[in-house]
């Protein structure tokens, strides 16, 4: 499953959701903005959760669904790459996500010690599987494991949850909006529509707030530019899957825009005004 635009969506929206999967308060979210950082020598962190006070710790974020054996030298390059080019006395803490432990190198001796420290935390998503009542993100994230099988049932007992706990609401759209996201990763074969039809998400998107939450959307995008802003944010996800060999064709399915606005926001320099 390609899974790193996801995961910058999910974390960006939902960032609670980081929080309790590292076994967190949630409510360290809103002390923290989330963003995907590039450090020296071209390495770009999956996703860097930044503090607002200095006494709390950076949370750098990488995320695998396949094995790599370099995984945790790159992971710790970049940790230290990030440290020396800005605080090297800022606490840390970096986050390994991987679908299960087989995606996890097995040449891990060198780096035990920082492993088995409290500096590092090492999820596995497949171990969500064996839980029940998972607050929302993580019951979304549970998707992404879940055996193929089982997740027409997962989707429903969410959407299902998702009319009796938060209604026509804001936090609805978003949950739909990601879990639509995830399952077009999860069945790559499947179009858009197609995945919508088939785990009935079409009549929600039709409901008002979901409407107001695209606009909203939109109207951020526009006003806030840069970093912050939907077109930045877009570029940067079409830059990573474009340096991961995918083509555009299959960049705009994900992301659900024109091959042609692909093409445009590959060009575009890192903070440029261009409307999305």
């Amino acid at each position: 499953m390609e899974s790193d635009s996801f995961f910058f969506q999910m974390f960006k929206q939902l960032p609670l959701t980081f929080f309790e999967l590292v076994g967190a308060s949630a409510e360290r979210a809103s002390a923290y903005r989330f963003d995907s950082v590039e450090v020296k020598k071209s390495l770009r962190i999956d996703g860097l959760f930044l503090p607002d006070e200095p006494t709390l710790p950076l949370y750098f974020v990488e995320v695998q669904f396949q094995r790599v054996e370099t995984f945790y030298a790159n992971m710790f390059a970049k940790v230290f790459c990030y440290l020396e080019e800005n605080d090297p006395a800022q606490e840390w803490i970096a986050v390994a996500i991987f679908a299960n432990r087989k995606m996890e190198p097995k040449a891990i001796g060198p780096y035990a010690d920082l492993l088995n420290g409290s500096r590092v935390k090492r999820i596995y998503l497949d171990d969500l599987n064996r839980k029940a009542n998972l607050p929302l993100g993580l019951g979304i994230l549970q998707l992404a494991t879940a055996p193929e099988d089982e997740i027409k049932r997962l989707v429903d007992r969410l959407i299902a949850r998702l009319r009796v706990e938060y209604g026509d609401s804001k936090a609805t759209a978003t949950a739909i909006k990601l879990t639509e996201e995830l399952l077009i990763r999860k069945f790559p074969k499947m179009g858009r529509e197609e995945i919508r039809k088939m785990f009935q998400l079409a009549d929600i998107r039709k409901t008002r707030v979901w409407q107001e939450a695209l606009e909203e959307g939109e109207a951020r995008g526009k006003a806030e530019g840069k970093a912050e802003g939907k077109a930045e944010t877009m570029r940067e996800i079409v830059a990573r899957l474009l340096t991961k060999g995918m083509t555009d064709a299959k960049i705009a399915d994900l992301v659900g825009i024109t091959v042609q606005e692909v093409r445009r926001l590959a060009k575009a320099k890192p903070g440029s005004s261009e409307k999305a």
